[in-house]
């Protein structure tokens, strides 16, 4: 992995999805956000 770029994924789940990102500068991943499919607007 590159020194200073994020890395972003998304973890899909049943009923929701969870986002994170990983700062390689200090190493750690970044818990974003939970959202349940009935909130989610599907384009």
């Amino acid at each position: 992995m590159e020194t200073n770029r994020l890395h972003h994924w998304i973890v899909v789940l049943h009923c929701a999805y969870m986002e994170y990102t990983y700062t390689p500068w200090d190493g750690r991943n970044y818990y974003r956000r939970t959202v349940a499919y009935d909130h989610v607007v599907w384009c």
